[in-house]
Order: C-alpha cells, then structure tokens, then sequence
C-alpha cells in the first residue's frame, strides 16, 4: 500500500501483530540527541533498561530543513558496542556543562561528537529509510524514526507513541524485569489529562515565546508561560510537602526517592517535563528570551525535581547533551540567531543536587 499521502507512519509492537513482533536485535532507533521529543524516547529506551536490545544511530546535529537529518559517513566496524549505550556513544553525554566550540562549521563530521552512523546500510540522510519503506513517499521525512531491520521498513515515526511502545512491547524479556512502569494503568488517567496540558502549555509553550514576530504577542506568551510554570512549581510543592510530612523534613533520601509528579514514581508526564526544563536554563532563556526568570533560581521545588532526575537516575542524566541541545537550536533556527552563535553559557547547565 503507498504512502504517499501519509505523514505519520504509527505501527507498534506486541507479540498479536501481524508483522512487528518484539524480538531482541530486529530494531533500531534513528535519534537526535538534542530534540526534546527524542529524548523522551533516549529516556524510555533507558528506564526500561533496553539498550541491548535496541541499537541506536545518533544524527547530526545540524536539521537541513530541505532532506531533515543527515548521518555520518563512517565503516560499520568502529561502531562496536556504542549504538547499544545508553547515549550512543556520543561523548559529550557524559558531561554537566557545555565546553567551547570554536568556530565548528555545520559540516563538522567527529564521529561521536556530531553524531554517528548508519551500519546497516551506510545510508547518510533519514530521507533514505522513508525511499526503503515506499519508493512512492511524498511526505514529510520526520524523526524521531523506530525501524524494523527484518522488512526494512519504518515502524513508527511518530514521538508522541514510541515511548508507550518501549513501555510495553518488551515487557516479557529478561532485560525489562523489574523496570518502572512509565504508565501504570491506576494512573493513566491521571497521566493522559496531564501531558494533554504539559503539551500547549510547557512543551510547545517556549516556542510560541521564542519565534513570537511582535513584541506584545512575546509578552503575552511569556506572561501567561510563567503562570503555568508557577502551577507546576505549586503542584511538585504540594508533593513534596506531603512526602515531607510522612517521611519527614531532613529526610531528604527518602523523599527524593519518591519526589515525581504522580504516585511516588517516574512516569512519562516526569519524562515529558524533564526534556523541557533540563534545557530551559542552557538554551531557552537565552535563545527563546525566556530570561525573565529561570529555573535555578526561581523555581525551588522544579529544580529540585529536575536535578533528582538527572543526578539519581542515568536514564535521565545520560542521555541528556547540552552540546547537541544547544548546536541543535541555535543552527536550526537561524532566523532569530543569524549566525548560529552557540551560547557557551551558563557555567554549569546544571547544578549539584
């Protein structure tokens, strides 16, 4: 069946269907790992603990905004075990701060530092597995991409289900025993109403803040912004003030053990809002002129909660890359930095717990 109409390819993976069953080593991520909507699937992929189960292709940080992402053009042999790490192998994962760049052109090719490869089939631009799954693809060549390597074929490109997939999928393999749940059925609805809201109001939010073309409409997007931010602040307020009288206030240890947004665990609304916060500081107060206040210091308890993830939880630290998150926005979207000026600020991106 063509697809040339289609933009969002939206199979999944269970042991009932047709085609794409769960089996270890039959799939492959295609992921940034600046995007915010991919780390959602970087975190997933992790907290389920599937890093060998599925590899993963790290693109450039530069988005053409003509063929998307592009891979690095490198022999499948000097990939060895790090598409199956929990960063890819990229190696400024591993670091709490941005380092200088230099005046890195757009077509740098480091092999893990730009990014990494494709080697399966050597292919250098995403576009290619949307030509492999139907010569006919007139869409849209969006990412984040899951792929099967048994049809050759696109299984879901769509960053909104491929973290449910990961959830579920693989539930009755070894490596996930015993893993978190990020949508236990008590709290799905509690968890759907919530992300329906992070959505407008937080995930997309910053957006309509940072590409606003007239200055009232920047000061009204980004008032009503911090008032939403303020509800959020308010609500992990209220969570840690009940876990704090149960537990009590010194017992920092056990509250943070406990200190998520919705039933004393991570589940995907703390996914959800972690990719958004975790960049707020480095990247969105500058080049989205969100400065008017900042995480660190205005708003306690969300980066309490922030920094609880990224510090305890390597699911979250990890695969979180202020390099890539920072060449990702400030070459991408050149219309409000024309020169593509990588802020090398703050000093940490983010601070001790």
């Amino acid at each position: 069946m063509s697809t040339t109409e289609t933009t969002f390819f939206e199979e999944t993976i269970s042991k009932t269907h047709p085609i794409y069953k769960p089996e270890k080593g039959r799939y492959w991520l295609y992921l940034s790992a600046g995007c915010p909507y991919a780390q959602r699937i970087w975190i997933t992929r992790a907290l389920k603990n599937l890093t060998d189960v599925i590899g993963v292709s790290v693109v450039h940080w530069k988005l053409d905004e003509k063929t998307g992402w592009k891979l690095l053009n490198a022999g499948e042999t000097k990939l060895g075990e790090n598409a199956f790490k929990i960063d890819g192998g990229i190696l400024s994962s591993q670091d709490d701060t941005s380092s200088p760049l230099g005046d890195l052109d757009e077509s740098s090719s480091r092999l893990f530092k730009d990014g990494t490869f494709d080697p399966h089939y050597g292919i250098t631009q995403i576009k290619e597995l949307y030509d492999m799954t139907d010569k006919q693809y007139k869409g849209e060549f969006l990412w984040p991409i899951l792929w099967d390597l048994k049809t050759k074929t696109i299984v879901n490109n769509n960053w909104d289900q491929i973290p449910a997939i990961l959830n579920s999928a693989f539930n009755d393999f070894d490596e996930t025993k015993g893993t978190v749940d990020i949508l236990p059925e008590h709290l799905s609805s509690d968890i759907k109403k919530y992300n329906e809201w992070l959505f407008p109001h937080i995930n997309d939010a910053v957006y309509n803040v940072g590409l606003a073309e007239k200055q009232s409409v920047y000061e009204t997007n980004l008032l009503n912004f911090f008032e939403d931010m303020d509800k959020i602040e308010n609500k992990l307020r209220e969570v840690h003030d009940t876990l704090a009288k149960e537990y009590g206030a010194s017992n920092g240890e056990e509250i943070l053990k406990r200190f998520f947004l919705f039933g004393n665990q991570i589940t995907e609304s703390d996914i959800r809002l972690f990719v958004t916060m975790i960049r707020y500081d480095s990247i969105y107060a500058v080049h989205f002129k969100l400065n008017y206040r900042l995480v660190r210091s205005d708003y306690y308890y969300i980066h309490l909660w922030m920094r609880n993830l990224y510090w305890n939880y390597p699911a979250f630290g990890q695969t979180t890359n202020f390099n890539h998150i920072k060449l990702l926005y400030t070459h991408a979207m050149r219309n409000i930095n024309p020169n593509g000026i990588v802020p090398l600020g703050p000093e940490y991106d983010i601070l001790k717990l």
